[in-house]
């Protein structure tokens, strides 16, 4: 970097500072540093096994480029003007980039508050039929529920799930309910690391908070260990799965679906698991999405209270308050959410090509510049 006005202060480790003789132009200098070229260079001698350390003759040693002090005036101007254009695209591309953010929370928002495409229950009417509403839906899915319980063999009297707290929510629109999570899923904290676990003898794969991304699971690297109780650890396809725990409270409950993309994997206790009682009465994708709107709006970093890493924790999830809309329109909603979402994601990425190619753009002018072609030489035409 470079200091253009006195400042009244110093610098510590980790900094140095270079202060140019006479003769010398300092943004000229700042700028020849800045060069691919020599960034690989320094990069390349300040090479360390645990840190790389940038030693006094490694830039006391470099070669620099020598021109009359008129000429690096001249040299740093024509940069400066060249970059001075570079910095408002730079400038007007993050603020694109930032409204194709805005407007992807303003998506989700719209399709988990009903106001996306046509609800079913005006659809139905304009077609003259009826059509299945969320409280029978939930009927369906708590008979269900409640099948599953005496099915498994379970001890005890069954508890019915109770209404969800949905002080301060929005209103739903005709033909949606509320539901606790619980009510319409089974909600899983998975196991917690162990010394035995890592040394079983027999291991799994596991999913872990690092491999949720915004984009979907990244499973380039996937940890194993042991599962003693396998069956209640195991994913299935179109489980969905939230960050349990996280440093920053925006990325809490962060979601991804599992697509079966490694057999016999597990989850971690970093990791929640959603797995609707019915997919197909709630699905996976829905669930998704529903759950990202709760990250974008902040609702999971609000539920996520902690000091240095915050836990959603399955106390909290089970008492969820969940909008379900008709199955039908469920699957409305995904298909325009996605359609809509491919949208942004294609300008997205043309906005960071064109970032890119802004970063191309200002070494190229470097690269001009101190190879002499950017600005004439003195005396020539």
């Amino acid at each position: 970097g470079l200091l253009r006005a006195p400042w009244h202060g110093s610098f510590g480790a980790f900094c140095a500072c270079l202060r140019p003789r006479l003769g010398w132009n300092p943004a000229f200098i700042a700028y020849y540093l800045q060069t691919l070229d020599i960034r690989r260079t320094l990069s390349e001698r300040a090479r360390g096994v645990n840190i790389n350390n940038l030693r006094r003759d490694h830039i006391e040693s470099l070669e620099f480029p020598s021109a009359k002090l008129e000429m690096q005036h001249r040299i740093v101007a024509a940069i400066e003007t060249h970059f001075s254009r570079l910095d408002a695209a730079v400038a007007s591309l993050t603020r694109a980039k930032a409204n194709v953010k805005r407007a992807r929370a303003s998506v989700l928002k719209a399709a988990v508050e009903g106001r996306l495409v046509p609800t079913e229950a005006a659809l139905a009417r304009a077609e003259g039929r009826d059509y299945e509403p969320a409280s029978v839906l939930l009927d369906r899915i708590l008979a269900e529920r409640k099948a599953a319980w005496a099915a498994s063999g379970a001890r005890g009297k069954y508890q019915e799930p109770v209404k969800p707290d949905t002080a301060g929510l929005p209103g739903l629109p005709e033909g949606w309910g509320w539901a606790r999570l619980d009510a319409v899923a089974d909600v899983q904290l998975g196991q917690q690391r162990h010394p035995d676990h890592t040394s079983a003898e027999t291991v799994f794969p596991y999913v872990r908070a690092a491999n949720i991304t915004w984009d979907g699971l990244d499973l380039t690297d996937v940890k194993s260990m042991g599962f003693p109780n396998h069956a209640r650890y195991a994913l299935e396809l179109g489980d969905v799965l939230l960050s349990e725990a996280s440093g920053s409270p925006m990325e809490a409950g962060k979601p991804a679906i599992w697509r079966g993309e490694i057999p016999g994997a597990c989850f971690q206790k970093t990791v929640l698991r959603v797995r609707p009682f019915d997919k197909r009465l709630v699905l996976p994708a829905y669930c998704r999405f529903k759950f990202l709107d709760d990250c974008w709006t902040g609702r999971f970093a609000k539920a996520a209270p902690g000091v240095g890493i915050v836990h959603l924790t399955a106390d909290r999830m089970l008492g969820w308050a969940f909008a379900v809309p008709p199955v039908a329109e469920q699957h409305r909603i995904v298909a325009e959410v996605d359609r809509r979402l491919s949208v942004l994601d294609a300008l997205d990425a043309s906005l960071d090509a064109n970032l890119a190619r802004c970063a191309r753009l200002r070494q190229a002018v470097l690269k001009r510049a101190f190879e002499g072609r950017l600005v004439p030489a003195e005396g020539a035409g």
